[in-house]
């Protein structure tokens, strides 16, 4: 009788999600946005407010999970590495609370085992993926969030829409070239007669070339590019790195400068080895601009946080505060807020 009252409510819970995308993403919002008045409010404010918004990323997961369903965007892979995405993408969203939570119950030691767990369980799932399933660049993390609004709008040009005088005129007027050639400069422009709808609009003229994946099942369904040699060594050398980092730490301390240094020359080396992104996917380079951009993070990063960063960043976000109107609402909770948050590890090195 349990049973069938809980299917039923997750039932109706996922038609609630199907019929009102819009609504539920405003509530994914206010729940995420409520994990961070919730930060330092209290005493063990901070594991709370990070479980509240870990809880909030696996609730976006599976609300995205329910509406890919109802789409009917169908993967193209099988579904033992979907299953081993989604295991990644929980551990991504999980690792803050996981290593505050055995920091609060088992100390320093605890902490720093559960790190180490997390971060081998990651990495032997990530060489699965690259070496079983050839699943090429991946992201971080594997399953990225639903685009809400395309989905929507797609939604809304498949709907039927009433004819009226002007659609038949267009429909009569077939006839009518996708693109004219200008007599003078011998430009190639496209006829507005067959301008598409806004929403789905670019800047490619119609048979210019491969169509770009604007559309959320071209964009889901995007194949990996195949690694050459020396973009497979840049990916093993990304997906190493944590244990490598892991590993030094333990052997040099954490006031040493050599974990820092052999991190960063992984990263550089790995972002060198993948080439010139032009050859890759939508997703994959816009995967590795992310890895480009992570690299500021080093600028938090113990030793050169401690010894160099740390006071210039917090005199700039204090003359933010002290000058800009508005912005000691943001930036004084932020100073409070940064050396705690410098201090937890999945925070900083994640990635």
């Amino acid at each position: 009788m349990a049973a069938d009252c809980l299917r039923k409510l997750f039932e109706d819970y996922k038609k609630a999600v199907v019929h009102n995308p819009q609504l539920v993403s405003q509530l994914e919002l206010g729940f995420r946005v409520a994990s961070y008045l919730i930060a330092g409010r209290f005493h063990d404010s901070q594991v709370l407010s990070e479980l509240f918004y870990a809880t909030s990323n696996l609730i976006v997961m599976l609300n995205d999970a329910i509406l890919h369903k109802k789409a009917c965007v169908i993967p193209k892979m099988k579904v033992s590495q979907k299953r081993l995405m989604r295991i990644i993408t929980v551990l991504e969203y999980v690792e803050v609370f996981i290593e505050m939570t055995a920091q609060r119950f088992w100390g320093h030691t605890g902490r720093w085992v559960a790190i180490a767990a997390i971060q081998v369980a990651k990495a032997v799932a990530r060489f699965v993926l690259l070496n079983y399933y050839n699943a090429g660049i991946q992201p971080v993390p594997p399953i990225m969030p639903l685009n809400r609004q395309l989905l929507v709008t797609e939604k809304k040009t498949e709907e039927p829409v009433q004819e009226t005088s002007e659609s038949t005129e267009d429909r009569n007027s077939f006839h009518i070239p996708f693109t004219f050639t200008l007599k003078r400069s011998g430009k190639t422009m496209r006829s507005l007669a067959k301008t598409p709808q806004l929403s789905l609009r670019d800047w490619r003229l119609p048979g210019s070339g491969a169509p770009p994946a604007s559309g959320l099942k071209s964009r889901e369904n995007i194949c990996p590019t195949p690694l050459t040699v020396n973009q497979y060594w840049g990916e093993t050398l990304h997906i190493m790195k944590p244990l490598v980092h892991l590993t030094s730490l333990y052997l040099f301390g954490l006031s040493s400068w050599k974990p820092w240094l052999l991190s960063g020359a992984m990263d550089v080396s790995s972002l060198c080895l993948m080439g010139d992104p032009k050859d890759l996917n939508i997703n994959e380079q816009g995967e590795l601009r992310r890895r480009t951009l992570m690299l500021l993070l080093y600028l938090l990063r113990s030793p050169f946080y401690d010894r160099y960063s740390q006071a210039k960043i917090v005199m700039a976000l204090k003359l933010l505060a002290d000058n800009v109107p508005g912005m000691s609402l943001v930036m004084r909770p932020l100073m409070e807020y940064l050396p705690q948050w410098q201090k937890v590890y999945f925070y900083i090195w994640s990635t």
